[in-house]
């Protein structure tokens, strides 16, 4: 194993002597013994259980050696001499292979059939346990097994006396080392398909190990890089199932949208791919978002699982116990007992946890499954009524035949002494006189007392059996012989407590508690002592403990275990019990968050479908002077307003309805309304907010680090973002969402000599201790107190964040949605303006309202000139034209419209712009006035101005931005269909072969896997990159993007060998094609000149 590693570390690089150099050693030799041991040896070992840790070394070996084998082909060429001889000794060893790819197909195949819905019919509990026979015939009927296949997996398993075993152990022991080392050697044989593709040898061995290959095809990515050689070379790498969930999530979707619509057309190569890498970065962190805020989901479901089959063997044990030892009580206990078992089995069933099982199982159920399922309801809800019905009145029936007729009441009369009702009664001498105890300190001793006793009965001691002997009269038989047995009587009893009267309930349990209080007064002074003598004391307790409780230990070993079981866990301290209380609600909290955020796209959507529902029930609304009766009144009160005060009274806005069910239908809706809009916001906060959060910090450190801001050059004064983030540069929470957590020390590392490390330190917040790692003397913590608490806060940075959350667009939106569904209570009205939420729920339509804001600085600068000249229009009126301006049709009131200034302008603004010949259609006619030629001059010239060109330009800015938006979707529609976004070739030339532009972008150069393998890079250890991942993340920490193969591609440079080793069929039928077709035109051509000749 250890030469397998440092083989790997001395040709990785890739180091092309070394490799040259191991390539042509003997070490193929030793590479085909391997091969046969591994082969031979995991067939052998997996059949015996006793030998699974030594299978699971082999299979550990067997993936060094093929990772060293992987590190070989580093910056491998096409149809190289190292490929050559790989293929040689795989070709050699082809056998050994072959078992090798059969032995991890017949595994990973056992998880997909272990999970599939027809293998649950052998298991419909999921108990994980099945027999041989069952599983033999789950194999076959899913037809992919060899018999000779069945007979080894039979073999492998470990079955009991009765033939049943854990087919869950089973699969996982197996399918986890098939899932690794079988996808290194998917990507061996992937990685020499490609590099190799004249050497017919291979298909020998691609043949066996299709499907493996096909297995890991989903989880194989690759890309293309431009090497430290200036060539370029392909990598490979994995692909977790989570990664590609994640990215087919609604906002990693929405985000990958706006970034090709935003981006494509822009810039050069260099500055597309910053942006394309920044579009990565913010990717990655909301994938992994998503995947935090999914991953409580599946988390949920292994301990359900797990916990589903001993629960109920623990219930049903609870149970028999309880009856067992309620045989001999009374029929009133036996009924209690009843109800409370019932009663928790009903909480039980209807928890979070079971719904949400159930709730999977029906959505799993067919049409008729579910029709069964619904009259099953009913008719068991009928009968459990029905049962319920009879087991009340039996019990009541059972509870008054014991009492009367059982004897109860007479054997109880017949047992009580004169001494216990004397001994049991209070002494009226003592009445009174003890009242100046405090309330506290009882309380306190009494509940010290009883945490005593629970702790001492959890852990089994003899103290819990002596209470209960004392309370009862009885007292158990031990080892070593007792004093009194079961038939003790009262002189007995009285004797060994030395009183005359036997001790009562209170008196035997103040006695113990008060014992028991001054043992732990006394364990108090001992643990106050010098910690020499406390550990020789303690050690001398243990033994003497030891030596006490053997004797009393194989007796109360049984018992202590069904107590235990029957009590629960074990009594914990109020603090503890206090902190996994607050966890548990922390728990539920997060778990709470998680789902509003994974649903918060539906939670808008179902706000929109609620916001029109209540625009619905708004229709029938009518205006009314008073209410239609008294009753209509009071239930419509919430729903009127006053409008206005006219001569005629109070004008009020009711319902007209006559079933009475839409008032309280509007009311109920508007509250649901205001839920899921003020819980979309908490969606989003939970969903969004962290990205908008590590954007503006990942600009922040970019920035310090790269352009020295805030160091070599400060912001403008007009730059308000960046006075700004001025603010948290120097917080100790920052950064906190950004993943790179040293940015300030490497800020410090590259400024700090020309502008001071402690002057730079100081600006970002550092201080001296976190400079250097000089031994410094350690603070002592400061106590936890809300002080402390209050001052550990970083206020600096939550103001911060809060001003960045507050400028967000998409919160500021929910906060107005939210506002608004307020303000519909006080007015029902406001819920109108959420119909507009369908523009934003819609692409189309999200496109309509962006050609409004997308000039939006030319809009309202022309409408802002739109006013001004409109201004002056006003006025020349006011100075000239203003008798003209009367819109009274009575003589003797007349009714001017541009008798003071604010009239006259608000006058041309709404009614002279909106008139569509201007100001002159909606004032008097000037004809026959002294004015004439001036009015018909400002008449003309308003229409021309405002109406023809400002209304007219206003417009076109619109109609031109939803123009321009329209083809630049067609332009990035096309671009993305004809060229390649990270090489830039065109489509024309990878179409010589069918459908090779789709296999180039899908395949070598998909957008998606250079993704992947940024995600790959930065999730992985940098103690264990390959040569090529090394190489590409050092370029990727100094902000260099040419490791992207811009312009070039591995097919374009290795096109000679590619066309003739891989192509040349399909291109010499294409040449032969098309010669035909020529050679069939000019005989054609001859035929016609012939005819013509004729």
């Amino acid at each position: 194993k250890q030469i397998f590693n440092s083989l790997t570390e001395y040709i990785q690089g890739p180091c092309i002597g070394n490799q040259q150099s191991l390539a042509h050693s003997r070490l193929w030799d030793a590479v085909v013994g391997f091969l046969h041991v591994f082969a031979n040896m995991q067939m052998k070992l997996s059949k015996d259980s006793s030998q699974i840790e030594l299978l699971k070394e082999l299979l550990d070996l067997l993936k060094d050696m093929v990772v060293m084998l992987l590190s070989l082909l580093e910056g491998n060429v096409v149809n190289g001499t190292i490929g050559k001889q790989m293929v040689d000794t795989l070709v050699e060893s082809s056998s050994n292979v072959e078992m090798i790819l059969k032995f991890f197909d017949m595994f990973l195949k056992l998880k997909d059939l272990t999970s599939s819905d027809a293998f649950k019919e052998y298991d419909p509990d999921g108990k994980g346990i099945i027999s041989k026979k069952e599983f033999q015939k789950a194999m076959e009927g899913q037809k992919q097994y060899t018999q000779s296949e069945l007979e080894f997996l039979l073999s492998c398993a470990e079955a009991d006396e009765n033939d049943m075993f854990n087919y869950v152990d089973f699969v996982d022991r197996f399918h986890e080392p098939a899932k690794d080392i079988g996808f290194n050697v998917a990507v061996l044989l992937t990685n020499l398909s490609e590099h190799m593709p004249n050497d017919s040898r291979l298909r020998c061995l691609l043949d066996p190990a299709a499907s493996v290959l096909n297995y890991f095809e989903p989880y194989l990515g690759r890309i293309e890089i431009m090497g430290g050689a200036k060539k370029i070379e392909r990598v490979y790498f994995e692909i977790s199932e989570s990664s590609r969930m994640q990215w087919e999530k609604p906002q990693v979707k929405e985000s990958k949208r706006q970034f090709i619509f935003d981006v494509v057309n822009e810039g050069g190569e260099q500055e597309k791919m910053e942006l394309f890498v920044n579009f990565c970065e913010d990717t990655i962190f909301e994938m992994q978002l998503a995947s935090q805020i999914s991953e409580s989901d599946s988390a949920e479901r292994p301990e359900e699982e797990e916990e589903d089959e001993p629960y109920y063997v623990m219930e049903v044990g609870d149970d028999e116990e309880e009856e067992k030892s309620l045989e001999s009580a009374s029929a009133f206990a036996m009924a209690c007992v009843a109800v409370k078992r019932n009663a928790a089995n009903f909480f039980k069933m209807v928890t979070l946890r079971n719904l949400r099982k159930q709730y999977r199982k029906v959505r799993k159920m067919t049409i008729k499954e579910l029709v069964k399922v619904f009259f099953s309801f009913f008719w068991m809800l009928f009968v459990g009524l029905f049962q319920l019905f009879f087991t009340i009145v039996w019990g009541i029936f059972q509870i008054l035949w014991s009492t009367v007729f059982g004897g109860g009441l007479v054997e109880g009369a017949k047992n009580i002494k004169v001494t216990k009702i004397l001994g049991d009664m209070p002494d009226p001498t003592q009445f009174g006189i003890h009242d100046d105890i405090m309330e506290a300190e009882k309380v306190e001793g009494i509940e010290h007392g009883i945490r005593v006793e629970l702790v001492q009965f959890v852990k089994g001691e003899k103290g819990e059996t002596d209470i209960m002997s004392d309370i009862f009269g009885v007292h158990a038989k031990k080892e070593g012989g007792s004093k009194h047995g079961y038939d003790a009587g009262l002189g007995d009893i009285a004797e060994r407590v030395g009183t005359d009267t036997p001790p009562s309930l209170e008196s035997t349990v103040r006695r113990k508690r008060k014992a028991q209080v001054s043992e732990i007064a006394k364990e108090d002074e001992t643990e106050t002592k010098a910690e020499s003598e406390k550990a020789d004391m303690e050690d001398g307790e243990k033994q003497d403990k030891a030596k006490e409780e053997i004797p009393s230990e194989h007796l109360g070993k049984e018992e202590t275990k069904k107590k235990k079981r029957r009590h629960g866990q074990k009594i914990e301290k109020p603090e503890a019990v206090m902190a996994n209380f607050f966890k548990v609600v922390e728990i539920y909290q997060t778990k709470m968050l998680h789902y509003l955020a994974r649903n918060f796209y539906n939670l808008r959507f179902l706000a929109l479908f609620v916001a029109f529902a209540i625009n619905f029930i708004l229709l029938f609304y009518k205006v009314t002077e008073e209410p239609l009766d008294e009753l209509e009144e009071d239930s419509d009160l919430w729903n009127s307003f006053e409008e206005e005060e006219e001569e005629e009274g109070v004008v009020f806005f009711v319902l007209q309805e006559s079933t009475g069910y839409m008032a309280p239908t509007l009311r109920a809706l508007a509250v649901i309304h205001t839920i899921i809009s003020f819980v979309c916001v908490i969606g989003y906060y939970c969903l969004k907010v962290p990205l908008v959060v590590f954007k503006r910090e990942k600009e922040i450190a970019r920035k310090l680090e790269f352009d020295g801001l805030y160091i070599t050059e400060q912001p403008s004064e007009d730059d308000i973002k960046g006075q700004w983030d001025r603010l948290v540069i120097n917080t100790p929470s920052f950064p906190n969402n950004y993943w790179d957590k040293f940015v300030k020390r490497k800020v410090i590392n590259k400024y700090g000599d020309l502008y001071g490390a402690e002057r730079i330190g100081e600006l970002l917040g550092l201080d001296k201790n976190a400079l250097d790692f000089s031994p410094v003397e350690e603070t002592e913590p400061e106590e936890a107190s809300l002080v402390s608490w209050l001052s550990s806060i970083d206020t600096k940075y939550h103001i911060w964040k809060l001003g960045v959350v507050f400028t967000d667009n998409s919160f500021l939106y929910l906060a107005w949605y939210t506002t608004m569904s307020i303000l519909g209570h006080y007015n029902n009205f406001f819920f109108a303006a959420h119909l507009l939420d369908i523009a934003m729920g819609f692409k189309t339509l999200r496109t309509i309202l962006s050609s409004v804001t997308h000039n939006g600085k030319q809009l309202v600068l022309t409408v802002g000139l739109l006013a001004v000249v409109v201004y002056l229009y006003t006025v020349v009126a006011f100075n000239f034209f203003r008798k003209f301006y009367n819109k009274s049709e009575d003589e003797d009131e007349p009714d001017m419209k541009c008798d003071d200034m604010m009239t006259c302008y608000l006058f041309h603004m709404y009614v002279g712009v909106r008139a569509g010949g201007g100001i002159g259609d909606e004032i008097e006619d000037p004809a026959g006035d002294p004015y004439e030629i001036y009015r018909i001059v400002f008449d003309i010239t308003f229409f021309f101005f405002v109406i023809v060109i400002l209304l007219a330009i206003i417009q076109g800015l619109i109609i031109d931005a939803f123009g321009e938006l329209r083809d630049q979707q067609e332009q990035v529609r096309e671009d993305m269909e004809t060229k390649c976004f990270i090489c830039g070739i065109g489509n024309d030339y990878f179409d010589t072969t069918p459908h090779g532009f789709e296999m180039h972008t899908l395949q070598e150069h998909n957008l998606a896997n250079y993704l992947f393998f940024l995600m790959y890079l930065i999730n992985k250890d940098e103690t264990e990159h390959t040569g090529q991942e090394s190489f590409v993340w050092k370029m990727y920490q100094e902000r260099c993007w040419d490791f992207f193969p811009a312009g070039d591609c591995f097919r374009k440079q290795y096109e000679d060998q590619l066309i003739s080793c891989v192509a040349f069929p399909s291109y010499c039928m294409k040449l032969h094609l098309k010669v035909i077709h020529i050679l069939l035109s000019i005989t054609a051509g001859k035929i016609l000149l012939l005819k013509g000749q004729n």
